[in-house]
């Protein structure tokens, strides 16, 4: 597990053309969530990710936190 993901390391794409923030589970990404600080990039890219897959960030990172 990387120690400190930060924006770039979540926007990173792989070989397949997938972005990093799109393959992670929800827990993973509930946990780097409380662990950024309120307002960065994570934290906006995490709640963006959350409302593309259809969902409120509040209840996906509240049901996996």
């Amino acid at each position: 597990m990387v120690k400190n993901e930060t924006y770039e390391w979540l926007m990173v794409e792989g070989t397949n053309g997938v972005r990093r923030i799109e393959k992670l589970g929800w827990r993973r990404l509930a946990r780097i969530y409380y662990r950024a600080k309120p307002g960065s990039t994570v934290r906006r890219a995490i709640n963006n990710e959350c409302r593309r897959s259809g969902y409120t960030p509040r209840i996906v990172l509240g049901i996996h936190a």
